[in-house]
């Protein structure tokens, strides 16, 4: 009974749990090759088509290093399953475009023909898809296209999402501090505190807790979102005060952006300072200039290794000192000049050198990025500067009531016009139209932006019966709605043209 029992086990052993031996004691020399070249053909045989078998028969030999008998074994494996993944790796074949290439010279000659088959197309590779050029920077940012086929960045579809989800709950928004409060913390609210961290803190704890970058107040405006390191009452004039600039810049500009841009006021110099030499980078220095400027260079890192993106965190950036500080009164000036540029960055956003600069590889350093940052957008610098400018100080005061009688809504406009007079007035518009600023003569750098600033308050205040500027501006603003770039560029050249011929008038509506 023993004896049957191992006969039987022996018969049901499976032929392909390992590769067979073959005797070929007393084989003639060179007839060893041929007897193992019979014994694979008939292993393979034997395995017909069951592809587990031949896979396991293949792995045997490759593991008894008899390298080409295994290569014989999946070679027959993709003649009965072409798809086979395992058999084609061990082939060291390469999968690509849906299909399999038996050597890389194949592919790569694929690969030629293929990108100029799509080159034609207008299309490039990016990752393992072809798109349009203009898609990659979305692409590269992290950006997906919702239901109606518009690029939408997903930290703001999943902000949106929570919202809605808190709103549902029964929460409520407080744009004091960008804040949901919760139905049981009502009574905090009423009480006038701020949620610091897992604290409810009073003003001036809280005033406390948002004094550094790290943990700025953030208040949401009508236009502009506000980041503060102010106490809340200085942060919350600098929203009043952005928030004032956004109808004058859509009058200048006729569109607005889809969404509230950003800016950053901090408090006193010692903080503007730092920002500027850390976190809220300003890549050509130009922060010295002036008690604002636009940070070109700040962003969230994105992981070392990850395919995630980074984010861009560019916006205007000043200071607003303490009351007794003598440069407090300039904080107004300051909050609305940087308001104005982050507006302006987010109508003329420069998404192929930011698309480099936060994507998930290091493609771009920081000089070529400062270069190409400026060199991408569609609008003259003269025109940004100069409608910062504008906002900042030719603009009718927003803090006068000019229904109140004997008020003077333009008073800071008379101001403006007074310091050009004492700068020698215009110079040549060609040259603010160059707009060349330099860290080597700050008061001619200072003095282009005022110049720069005019301009842009005759164009608006001071042309109204002059057709042709009318005509020009109305041309600057519809190639902005309509996103035209090329129309955008010719009606830039043509209002500069028009423009360069009322440098009398421009010098008569400031009484220089």
């Amino acid at each position: 009974m023993i004896t049957l029992a191992l006969l039987s086990l022996v018969a049901l052993e499976s032929p392909f749990s390992a590769p067979p031996t073959v005797d070929l004691t007393g084989a003639p020399r060179g007839s060893a090759r041929t007897v193992a070249l019979d014994e694979v053909d008939e292993a393979i045989e034997a395995a017909g088509t069951d592809v587990e078998a031949l896979l396991e028969l293949a792995t045997g030999y490759d593991e008894a290093k008899r390298t080409a008998d295994a290569k014989r074994v999946f070679e027959r494996v993709i003649e009965i399953d072409t798809d086979n993944a395992i058999a084609r790796k061990a082939l060291r074949h390469e999968f690509y475009d849906g299909r399999w290439f038996e050597s890389y010279v194949e592919l790569s000659r694929y690969k030629r023909e293929e990108a100029a088959r799509m080159k034609a197309k207008g299309l490039v590779r990016y990752m393992d898809q072809w798109v349009s050029e203009d898609e990659i920077p979305y692409l590269r940012m992290g950006f997906v296209r919702d239901e109606s086929g518009e690029w939408v960045d997903p930290v703001r579809v999943e902000e949106a999402r929570v919202a809605a989800e808190l709103e549902a709950a029964g929460h409520q928004f407080r744009a004091d501090d960008t804040s949901w409060i919760a139905p049981e913390d009502f009574d905090e609210w009423a009480a006038t505190k701020w949620k610091c961290g897992d604290e409810w803190l009073d003003m001036a704890a809280a005033d406390t807790y948002h004094a550094t970058p790290s943990t700025p107040w953030i208040l949401t405006g009508e236009h502009f979102v506000v980041y503060s390191t102010c106490p809340w009452a200085t942060a919350n004039l600098a929203r009043w005060h952005a928030d004032r600039t956004h109808d004058h810049l859509v009058r200048l500009f006729g569109v607005e952006p889809k969404h509230r841009p950003d800016l950053l006021v901090v408090n006193g110099l010692p903080q503007y300072n730092a920002a500027a030499g850390g976190t809220w980078a300003d890549s050509e220095g130009f922060s010295s200039l002036h008690g604002a400027y636009f940070c070109d260079a700040a962003q969230i890192a994105a992981p070392v290794g990850s395919q995630l993106s980074g984010r861009y965190l560019g916006r205007g950036v000043s200071y607003w000192s303490a009351a007794d500080d003598p440069a407090s009164a300039w904080g107004p000036f300051w909050v609305r000049w940087s308001a104005a540029q982050s507006f302006v960055d987010a109508i003329d956003f420069s998404w192929h050198t930011v698309g480099l600069f936060v994507g998930p590889d290091d493609m771009i350093d920081m000089q070529a990025f400062s270069q190409q940052f400026w060199a991408e957008k569609r609008l003259p610098r003269w025109l940004r500067y100069g409608a910062a400018s504008y906002v900042e100080r030719f603009l009718p005061n927003p803090e006068v009531d000019a229904s109140v009688a004997g008020a003077n809504p333009w008073d800071l406009r008379e101001f403006a016009f007074e310091e050009l007079r004492e700068g020698e007035g215009l110079r040549s518009l060609a040259k603010v139209f160059d707009f060349e600023l330099s860290l080597e003569d700050i008061e001619d750098s200072t003095r282009l932006y005022h110049e720069a600033g005019l301009v842009v308050a005759y164009l608006l205040d001071g042309a109204a019966d002059d057709e042709q500027v009318q005509e020009a501006h109305v041309a600057l603003r519809t190639a902005l709605i309509a996103n035209d770039a090329e129309a955008l560029a010719k009606a830039v050249k043509a209002l500069e043209t028009t423009l360069k011929k009322r440098n009398r008038q421009i010098v008569k509506f400031a009484g220089l």
